[in-house]
């Protein structure tokens, strides 16, 4: 019996994955598979969309809303507790109600959970509609390779580059086709986007996919201690990095409450899976250096796709104040060289070139990020647009590799039992690097701006001179003198907070480009495998 990869869950055995149903229903001369194709593809599309869609919507939301940053931060906290519970909870489900029916109900719930988003009346509801919606996309994207798998039992390679390529496709092409939803009319559209489209997939689904068999093993216990532990752990992380900040890091008596009883939870949570005969994840896996090493490179990498991808959404949205569908005009080529860059990576590379491919998409991802860095307020949108198509075909290098190596030298129940750490190792480095980089800007943003306020006085004659041009110019376009002193000196104050913003996006970035370096290190350790160890031979 064979289990599922990265898309998989852990210990299934009593539901069947080889194939039950022949090709025997067609519809137009297409045959059932190529029906099953066409209908998964577009599910997996959005549920990668889904992860950088409101990137772009996020000012639109919180001002439609009336909240602020600190009360819209719950909102992803909402979406990462669900993504954590689904993709947790996939064992169990699997167990009790199979493949089949746990996908479809996966993409039942994401449909749902996308209608609440769209017609949620404020930031409370908007937060638990989120956690509803990633809840059932965690169901989809931890079953959704499986399912390709039994479907297609002698395409699994292909099945693998189908499923690089819609999830990644999604992560990158969402930004841009958020650029153009929000203007049509607002961003609830991104939500309205959704539903249509998972709910005919689910349809599609439900009445293509092959039945599940009979159980043939008893059902096993589900970990409520270790989901316990983890969600609280997750809770005490979100806390840290929304509020220590807030509070004054060390200095405040609430940090050393947070940190302790999240560090207590997380050893305790680490100590019980090491232990329990039936764990949530199987942390066992990490005696084997091959999947270590690829779980760690991955997690750097997914940790910088998303912090890069949400730096360039706000440095052209917020910080350089383009028109929403400019900005998604601005990464079209980088969608382009990515999508590009997953087809010929998952398509035709080979085991014989996957270390190689690997390291010359790590090395790509560095120099990208590093030239990312060198974008200023006055950076022309081709440049970026150019530095952008050369990260993201990089990322789009990395991909395939990273999922085809955390599968070799695996028998299938080890693939299987990795499937929740592989998942989790995604949205969590995803979810810490994305705030820990808002951190960093801000304060890196604050010194850049105390020190360019200090920089006024020796520099005061010539500024004095702009400000004079300035309050000119007002008073030309109808401004009495005191409200165009007044409107000048704003704009002064704009311009200096701007530059000092642009400052710190230029340090976070190049900070993280260093903190690739420890993936390319990794990438090196990784030793080449004996001809016919098990594992995927292509992508």
């Amino acid at each position: 019996m064979t289990s599922p990869s990265e898309g998989g869950a852990p210990r299934l055995a009593n539901r069947s994955l080889d194939p039950v149903l022949p090709d025997v229903r067609s519809w137009h001369g297409v045959q059932r598979r190529e029906l099953v194709f066409l209908a998964m593809m577009p599910a997996l599309l959005v549920c990668g969309m889904s992860s950088t869609f409101t990137d772009l919507a996020r000012p639109f939301v919180m001002t439609e809303l009336a909240s602020d940053r600190y009360r819209y931060q719950w909102v992803p906290a909402c979406t990462l507790l669900g993504s954590v519970a689904g993709m947790s909870l996939i064992a169990w489900a699997r167990n009790h109600f199979g493949l089949k029916n746990t996908y479809v109900a996966g993409l039942v719930v994401f449909m749902f959970g996308s209608l609440a988003c769209a017609t949620a009346p404020n930031m409370e509801l908007l937060g638990a509609a989120r956690f509803v919606q990633s809840f059932g996309n965690g169901l989809v994207v931890t079953t959704v390779l499986a399912v390709f798998w039994r479907e297609f039992p002698d395409h699994r390679d292909g099945a693998i580059a189908a499923y690089v390529l819609g999830l990644y496709f999604g992560r990158i092409i969402a930004p841009s086709v958020a650029g153009y939803l929000i203007n049509a009319p607002s961003w609830r559209s991104i939500f309205y986007f959704i539903v249509p489209i998972v709910g005919i997939c689910a349809v599609l689904n439900f009445h293509l996919l092959q039945p599940d068999e009979p159980r043939d093993e008893e059902l096993e216990p589900f970990d409520f201690e270790g989901l316990v532990l983890l969600l609280s752990f997750v809770i005490c992380l979100e806390f840290g990095l929304f509020r220590f900040q807030k509070w004054g890091w060390w200095t405040a008596d609430e940090f050393w409450m947070v940190a302790g009883l999240g560090g207590g939870l997380f050893a305790w949570f680490l100590a019980h899976e090491w232990t329990c005969p039936h764990p949530l994840l199987d942390l066992r896996l990490f005696r084997r250096r091959r999947f270590t090493l690829s779980v760690a490179i991955k997690a750097m990498c997914d940790m910088t796709f998303f912090s890069v991808i949400s730096i360039l959404v706000r440095y052209m949205s917020v910080t350089r104040d383009y028109e929403r569908l400019t900005t998604g005009l601005v990464l079209v080529p980088g969608v382009l060289a990515m999508s590009t860059a997953l087809a010929l990576t998952s398509w035709l590379g080979r085991r014989s070139d996957r270390k190689a491919r690997l390291i010359a998409g790590v090395c790509g991802l560095i120099v990208g990020t590093w030239l990312l860095s060198s974008i200023d307020l006055y950076t022309d949108k081709f440049w970026t647009g150019l530095y952008v198509m050369f990260w993201a075909a990089s990322a789009g290098m990395v991909a395939s590799p990273l999922i085809c190596i955390s599968q070799e030298e695996m028998t299938p129940a080890q693939i299987a039992s990795s499937a929740g750490i592989k998942n989790l190792m995604l949205v969590l480095p995803a979810f810490v690097g994305g705030n820990v980089a808002s951190i960093l800007i801000e304060r890196r943003g604050d010194a850049h701006f105390d020190a360019m306020r200090q920089s006024m006085l020796p520099n005061r004659p010539p500024t004095e001179d702009v400000l004079r041009r300035v309050v000119d110019y007002f008073t030309l376009h109808g401004l009495d003198p005191i409200e165009a002193a007044e409107q000048a000196r704003r704009l002064l104050g704009r311009y200096t907070h701007a530059h000092a913003t642009v400052y710190a996006y230029q340090s976070v970035l190049q900070m993280i480009a260093l903190v690739m370096l420890g993936a390319l290190v990794l990438a090196w350790l990784l030793e080449p495998l004996p001809p016919h160890a098990p594992g995927p031979r292509r992508g």
